[in-house]
């Protein structure tokens, strides 16, 4: 194996790892915040308005913060930064939980929830950054599996109360540590995005066509369903175990959005099902554990779905970096507007099922809009023999001096004239011949002329490819 792709797979499981951890801690510190020291001075109709709606808009605000801090500077994105995030946040959390007082849990817990959102979008990037686009998907989505199932393990101990204990600072602390050491590893960029996955056309349109379906896939789950405070404090489920099984649907979506972003969306809009499921279920007895556990498993699609749509977008163009977390932070402000949405209409049965309808609707509206224009296809003859010797290469991970002889040798040139092209040794030309021929899964230069003439001649039926 070259040790470029070794480096390539050490930087894809950094990454997990990172992500992973800070899910668990954030997500782990958040719960800390919502079931134990919120609920109690605010009981459960206040917990819902506090956590499930402002604090996903601080969150929101904090990769805002962080995102154009960024865009300013790219020097923001470094360690020094983040290391500065990581502890605030830790002293934050902890204010919040031993210092007394109903405003300092709600002020200090809200700034938690800034500091999250500035984490995830310093994370986001950094998944953009080093991990091709083709295993973005299955990345997020076993970190924060990884990060869901944590949650819910450390939750057993103590009678199921220990993330509502003093002693869980010992586990955060352990956390940051672990966070501060894996984010010093270091990290390979990735220039790799490989055909298999569709390329996304990019103009000024794309950026608020994939916000605002973001948006409104994230109202619409939150309107059905926005994991009540009153089911957990009530003893109808526990809010750590039933995460659990947001694993399911993250593990999932990842797998089908690598494959295909045009599945993983069509899968999103299948998930939109969900909201009049609940709606029927409303009021039914013992549906509390099906809906919490069903609407985690949905859940996932989506959190998956809106980060890599524009950890993608991101990578279309020079300098739009600071655009990889917004994913995640117009899928907060749509998780946020849902909650209250659904808080406000929970006991007006038909006013939910209507505003439900209406934006179901306008969801559907916007997704054929931007998938005709994202995935729309592209004419062959409008991709020049430069971009389609580039897919090409890019899809069998070949390397830049592979990616020199290959191009020679579908010209027709042979070994002894590449070799005085590149003024490197006849020999020297046959071992990247043969690594081509590898990675391409051909026995002979005749077969992979061939085939790569024959992917060039399918582009028509694949998703247009657009380098801006």
């Amino acid at each position: 194996m070259e040790e470029s792709v070794i480096k390539r797979i050490n930087a894809a499981l950094a990454i997990c790892t990172l992500i992973g951890l800070c899910f668990l801690w954030t997500g782990s510190e958040y719960i800390t915040w919502w079931l134990y020291r919120l609920t109690p001075h605010f009981g459960a109709a206040g917990a819902d308005i506090w956590s499930e709606v402002v604090g996903y808009l601080f969150q929101a605000v904090g990769i805002l913060l962080f995102s154009l801090a960024v865009k300013k500077n790219e020097k923001v994105l470094c360690r020094r930064k983040f290391l500065f995030l990581i502890l605030a946040d830790g002293v934050a959390t902890a204010v919040a939980f031993f210092v007394p007082g109903a405003y300092s849990v709600l002020i200090a817990g809200l700034l938690m929830n800034l500091l999250h959102g500035a984490i995830g979008g310093y994370y986001l990037m950094r998944l953009t950054q080093s991990v091709p686009q083709q295993k973005r998907g299955g990345v997020f989505g076993v970190a924060y599996a990884f990060g869901s199932i944590g949650s819910w393990l450390l939750s057993l101990f103590m009678n199921g109360r220990f993330l509502g204990s003093p002693y869980v600072f010992v586990v955060y602390a352990l956390m940051m540590l672990a966070i501060i050491l894996v984010d010093r590893m270091p990290f390979v960029a990735s220039d790799n995005d490989s055909e298999s996955v569709e390329p996304l056309y990019f103009d000024r349109l794309s950026v608020p066509l994939a916000a605002g379906l973001v948006v409104l896939l994230s109202v619409v789950k939150g309107l059905g369903f926005y994991f009540p405070s009153t089911d957990a404090i009530g003893g109808v489920v526990s809010a750590e175990s039933v995460r659990a099984f947001y694993a399911i649907g993250l593990v999932a979506a990842g797998i089908i959005n690598d494959k295909s972003r045009k599945h993983g969306a069509i899968c999103c809009l299948c998930a939109l099902v969900f909201p009049f499921l609940t709606l029927a279920l409303r009021g039914e007895p013992n549906t509390g554990m099906v809906l919490w556990i069903t609407g985690y498993v949905f859940f996932g699609f989506f959190s998956v779905y809106r980060v890599v749509t524009f950890s993608d977008l991101s990578g279309k163009k020079e300098g739009l970096l600071f655009i990889a977390g917004f994913g995640l932070m117009f899928g907060r402000i749509g998780d946020a507007l849902g909650a209250l949405i659904g808080i406000f209409t929970r006991n007006v049965q038909m006013t939910s099922v209507w505003v439900a309808a209406g934006l179901l609707i306008a969801t559907f509206l916007l997704f054929f809009r931007f998938y005709n224009k994202t995935y729309s296809t592209m004419p062959v003859q409008n991709i020049s023999l430069e971009d389609r010797l580039h897919i090409f290469e890019e899809k069998y991970e070949m390397t830049s001096r592979e990616a020199e002889v290959f191009e020679l040798v579908v010209s027709g040139r042979s070994n002894s004239e590449i070799a005085a092209d590149l003024y490197v040794s006849e020999s020297t030309v046959k071992f990247h011949v043969r690594n081509a021929l590898r990675k391409a899964g051909c026995t002979n230069r005749t077969e992979l002329a061939a085939k790569f003439r024959k992917s060039s001649m399918s582009e028509t039926d694949k998703p247009g490819y657009l380098r801006v």
